[in-house]
């Protein structure tokens, strides 16, 4: 069903791509106003990985926005016009994702990119963006460099100055009591930034690093660097990777017998991990805001309908990108008559209030969002919270 899955979103984005390829991105009515000015429809791009290793996060985000976008156009639309997704698909390739950027960017139909996926993506689209003046709001770039390239790059994941720390302070320190850790990472603008926050925090605690590795994304063969690890006798193993990177290295550890508690990023909690672990994913530590076996009503509705549509629960990818275009058409609705790529940048950096189901997004002065998670663990083949909403540190 996956697969189908995957394919479907494949042919839903060449029709986008061919669409717009027969329409002039210098398209403009007779007065000179821009096509987005006039039309009856609002245009949003979606960048994410649809084909690839990384292709499960593209359904995650696509279905993630479709489902916010039916609620929205079930409310009125923004201001009575329709709101419309195109999809593209940058492949987790930061080469590709420029391309991509530089498409959308010429394409004046579209007032603002949900997307891209990785760090590293965004990174490389953020400048084409600002040149274009076109909002980019990213549901899941935790590094904080991206939304300081300009005006126009916003992410709403939360900062991996909170990320690492919290992975460090409530769940190794806290929740295993743990002394010292050794660290798997993908060698890219993720993984080193998660480092740099995890040492830091793992220093202020007096927690030993005993080991740290780097690993290229994709990479498969883990036998060394498990041997490596193991001599240093860690308490805990730290993977900070995708879901494929960390299916690999935890199935490698388990298969030399080793029982070592195991913790990873949020960014690999996906139906696809557990399906590539097995049994071997139960007792394996993370973080995330939002856990879809949570009890409460909303939650329980999200899980039910993505889960339907998707044929796989939803998972932080989905629910991010859910609320990031629930907040981007919430704050275009405030620009009234006046919708326009620049008006709608102004609205987003200005708007306040918002409550999506991963808690509240209130930008700071760089575009970024401050957030707390709750500690989660595998529990019999289900992400099971353990703690309750916090922040890295106690207030």
């Amino acid at each position: 069903m996956k697969k189908q899955i995957g394919v479907l979103l494949a042919a839903a984005l060449m029709s986008s791509l061919l669409a717009g390829c027969g329409t002039s991105a210098s398209s403009s009515s007779s007065d000179g106003a821009s096509a987005a000015e006039t039309s009856n429809e609002v245009h949003l791009a979606v960048a994410s990985p649809v084909t690839g290793d990384s292709a499960e996060y593209g359904i995650h985000f696509n279905v993630g926005a479709e489902m916010a976008v039916e609620k929205i156009n079930a409310e009125g639309g923004i201001n009575g016009r329709t709101v419309v997704l195109e999809s593209y698909d940058s492949k987790n390739d930061a080469k590709e994702a420029a391309e991509v950027a530089r498409l959308i960017g010429q394409n004046e139909q579209i007032l603002a990119t949900i997307g891209d996926f990785s760090s590293t993506c965004c990174m490389a689209t953020a400048p084409i963006y600002e040149e274009n003046k076109l909002v980019q709001v990213s549901p899941s770039a935790g590094l904080i460099d991206f939304p300081r390239v300009g005006s126009y790059n916003f992410a709403t994941t939360g900062v991996q100055e909170d990320d690492g720390p919290f992975l460090i302070n409530r769940v190794i320190h806290e929740e295993l009591g743990a002394a010292s850790y050794a660290m798997v990472y993908t060698n890219n603008d993720y993984g080193l930034n998660m480092l740099k926050y995890m040492n830091e925090e793992a220093e202020s605690l007096g927690i030993t690093v005993t080991d740290t590795e780097a690993v290229a994304a994709g990479e498969k063969d883990y036998t060394a660097i498990v041997s490596k690890m193991r001599q240093t006798e860690p308490e805990v193993v730290v993977i900070v990777a995708n879901y494929n990177e960390v299916a690999n290295c935890v199935k490698q550890i388990r298969q030399v017998g080793w029982d070592v508690p195991i913790v990873i990023s949020g960014s690999a909690l996906t139906d696809q991990l557990v399906e590539l672990l097995g049994d071997d994913v139960n007792g394996i530590y993370s973080n995330i805001a939002f856990v879809p076996s949570d009890d409460d009503e909303a939650t329980k509705e999200f899980t039910a309908e993505f889960t339907e549509r998707a044929s796989m629960p939803p998972s932080f990818h989905s629910v991010s990108t859910y609320d990031t275009v629930m907040l981007v058409c919430e704050a275009a609705r405030t620009c009234g008559d006046n919708l326009t790529r620049d008006t709608l940048r102004d609205a987003l950096e200005a708007y306040e209030g918002f409550e999506g189901l991963m808690g509240p997004i209130e930008f700071t002065e760089e575009g970024a969002v401050h957030r707390g998670y709750k500690v989660v663990q595998y529990q019999d083949g289900v992400l099971t919270s353990v703690s309750d909403y916090m922040l890295a540190h106690d207030e």
